[in-house]
């Protein structure tokens, strides 16, 4: 591959706190660890209210309501003459209609996000799109949109053989068009434990349970409270850290009022001084290091359709053992004994397997095992080559 590459990027962007802003730059930075002299500029989505100071790669905002600001970022892409662009692609990222959907006898309103249609529709050059998310079974409105982002897309990347296989049932897509490349993980840390617990002012005697990433009540943190008392039974030295910021649209909606509500959960039930909850949106080597640290990570999800996610990709990458729930995502990177499964809303299963593996030592031994051989596939140096590889079939 030429090393004059240059490529186009769409996606929300650092500084926003973000996964897809954090996704969106690792891609760029493996990308250029393969080919250190490729060109890479950026559209920057952003709703109406934010205002980030970007880097000079981002030639164009993307404003969510803004039907114009869709048409400038091709044009700026066009007048770079840019030889293919990397669609980040997830429904909240972009304007357009929202229409109700019934699921389980309760309606809610989604965004069909169908202007990114007028970005998509004026670019002169190829485009290969990464789906984060993949609705199965989709309404009429999702499907139509995501049915024309397919089919202006040279390729589609999605992070499960679960979402290609939907994407090619539920939205007609042509099988040797779609890419299954996992979401990058940083590469592990190389500091000792005993090194970080030191830097980060943590017990070396005690055994840690981590959560991370931006923080609703759709990621169960107050399923993990709830199992806390029964694990401090048998564990006394066990200690939960809850890593991240509230979600910006939680705040924008209710403030911190789920975060507030975790707290007084804690109180009532006498676990708060074995829960500490790190209110930051951390950088990416400050949260690798208190996943080193970490003896077990959680993600009781209450979403089963979730396709993806960078918490559950890095925990993977740190080689620690995991215990979640069965949503799509998690079903497939911990099968084959990479991991354990506990049932929807179930906090007492998640207090039995936590006390199971802080007991049994061996089995996370083994699980680690497992964990460390699908890891290296996933580190971003390796992910980067993946997409390159798909990118040269496109642009020579």
């Amino acid at each position: 591959m030429s090393n004059n590459l240059r490529l186009g990027l769409i996606g929300s962007y650092v500084p926003k706190k973000c996964g897809i802003a954090t996704f969106g730059r690792d891609l760029i930075d493996s990308i250029k660890y393969n080919i250190p002299k490729a060109e890479i500029i950026i559209a920057a989505a952003e709703t109406g209210n934010e205002t980030y100071q970007y880097d000079k790669s981002v030639v164009a905002i993307i404003k969510t309501t803004r039907r114009q600001s869709y048409r400038r970022a091709a044009e700026k892409f066009n007048e770079a003459k840019v030889d293919l662009v990397l669609l980040q692609h997830e429904f909240g990222l972009f304007g357009g209609k929202w229409i109700k959907v019934k699921i389980d006898g309760e309606t809610k309103d989604y965004p069909t996000g169908e202007y990114i249609l007028e970005t998509i529709n004026n670019l002169k050059c190829p485009m290969i799109t990464t789906l984060h998310s993949v609705v199965p079974h989709p309404d009429p409105g999702r499907r139509k949109v995501i049915k024309q982002i397919i089919d202006k897309s040279v390729a589609v990347v999605t992070m499960t053989q679960n979402s290609k296989t939907i994407l090619i049932a539920d939205y007609n897509a042509d099988k040797s068009k779609v890419f299954v490349i996992h979401h990058g993980v940083p590469v592990k840390n190389k500091e000792s434990r005993s090194e970080v617990i030191r830097k980060l002012n943590l017990n070396k005697h005690t055994f840690y349970l981590t959560m991370t990433g931006l923080l609703s009540n759709n990621k169960g943190v107050d399923l993990v409270i709830k199992a806390m008392p029964a694990i401090l039974i048998k564990h006394p030295n066990c200690h939960l850290l809850v890593i991240g910021q509230t979600h910006p649209q939680v705040i924008a909606i209710h403030g911190e009022e789920y975060r507030e509500s975790l707290t007084e959960l804690a109180k009532k039930l006498k676990v708060e001084k074995s829960i500490t909850f790190i209110n930051k949106f951390l950088k990416t080597k400050d949260l690798m290091e208190y996943l080193s640290i970490s003896s077990l990570h959680l993600t009781p999800y209450r979403d089963p359709d979730q396709s993806a996610s960078g918490t559950l990709a890095y925990a993977i990458g740190s080689n620690i053992v995991i215990i979640s729930t069965p949503y799509r995502y998690a079903q497939e990177l911990l099968a084959k004994k990479r991991g354990f499964i506990v049932p929807f809303e179930d906090y007492a299963a998640i207090a039995e397997i936590v006390n199971k593996l802080i007991d049994k030592p061996v089995i996370r031994l083994l699980t680690k095992a497992n964990i460390r051989k699908f890891g290296r596939i996933m580190a971003w140096p390796a992910v980067g080559k993946s997409y390159l590889s798909v990118i040269n079939k496109f642009i020579y």
